[in-house]
């Protein structure tokens, strides 16, 4: 596998409809050979969603029904991480070196640090989160709605509340460092330690200013 370009594989979910019970697994195919080379997964529940072009070398991470996202090491075949923060089954996933980004069905977008198993951040929307998009400071998702038509008789088409509601939503959120975050912490934390004296509020500081 190291010698054929990452393009060339795809990934598919892989399950029995005669034996129900059975694990469901994703197969890794080259697209030039159309043959299986190597399979990941043992999972009671059916894998929702895969991202391998967006993974790095032999890496591959899957959300699933059962509300987890696992990271497989292709060369193992065999997961390596596998976090649990999602209410209803996951949706959307992409991950770089160090974190994976994960969408829910209900609306929470998830950032865990794959390396300690521990979510670092969520937000939470109205709709699933069925796209998501990550590099080094954005972060896009897409949140479409389950329901694209609405019901009932006493809905009017022109009726704006309605088109809020049943309305698919783009949110993007920027991390990058050229934001300055001083404004979001207090006077004494950014004390220059060409002050003599300064008080820390009942602050436990790492490096407490009045210790000078």
């Amino acid at each position: 596998m190291e010698n054929v370009p990452w393009e060339s594989f795809s990934a598919i979910f892989h399950s029995s409809l005669s034996w129900p019970w059975l694990d469901v697994q994703i197969l890794l195919y080259n697209l030039e050979t159309n043959q299986c080379v190597t399979k990941v997964g043992n999972s009671m529940g059916d894998f929702s969603c895969v991202n391998l072009h967006s993974s790095p070398p032999n890496m591959l991470v899957a959300g699933n029904k059962d509300r987890r996202v696992r990271v497989f090491d292709l060369r193992c075949a065999e997961a390596v991480c596998c976090v649990q923060g999602h209410q209803l089954g996951v949706c959307s996933v992409q991950m770089d070196e160090w974190k994976v980004v994960s969408g829910g069905e209900e609306g929470l977008l998830c950032v865990w640090d794959q390396r300690m198993a521990t979510k670092l951040w969520e937000m939470h929307a109205r709709h699933p989160v069925r796209r998501v998009w990550f590099d080094s400071h954005l972060l896009i998702t897409a949140n479409i709605p389950e329901e694209k038509n609405p019901r009932g008789s006493s809905i009017t088409e022109d009726d704006p509340s309605l088109h809020r509601k049943y309305r698919g939503v783009i949110y993007c959120y920027d991390f990058s460092v050229d934001q300055l975050a001083v404004d979001s912490v207090l006077p004494i934390c950014r004390s220059s330690y060409d002050e003599v004296s300064g008080y820390s509020y009942n602050i436990g500081l790492a490096v407490p200013y009045d210790s000078i």
